[in-house]
């Protein structure tokens, strides 16, 4: 088998940036959610861009539509005291436990530890 390198191909991506876990409380004690904001850097038409993504795992194996519009509405609250405005470049996903692990997991494998520190952080 004979391998070599190819040229460098540029690829749109400029940076992905990972903020703090944000904890979300049900009854002021009980961990209910955490908010997971992913920033993903893109050139378009010649300009940077950024992709703010705000993954909300909630604990809950189901939870109700009036549930999830209130974790969205969390995860709009966030966004405004982070000066994120709400327009194309903004994606709020909501996901089960077992999915949002998966995901996050493979672009943080620290997320069992960040999901431990809240959890103590009582």
């Amino acid at each position: 088998m004979s391998l070599r390198l190819g040229n460098s191909i540029a690829v749109a991506t400029d940076f992905i940036k990972s903020n703090p876990a944000v904890p979300v409380y049900r009854d002021g004690e009980n961990l209910y959610a955490v908010i997971y904001h992913i920033e993903i850097g893109y050139n378009k038409d010649h300009s940077s861009n950024v992709m703010q993504y705000i993954i909300i795992d909630y604990k809950d194996f189901s939870i109700s539509e009036e549930e999830r519009e209130e974790l969205v509405s969390m995860a709009m609250e966030y966004c405004r005291e982070k000066g994120i405005d709400d327009d194309e470049n903004l994606k709020i996903t909501l996901l089960d436990n077992e999915e949002a692990e998966n995901f996050i997991e493979k672009i943080f494998n620290n997320m069992k530890v960040i999901r431990g520190l809240i959890t103590k952080k009582k």
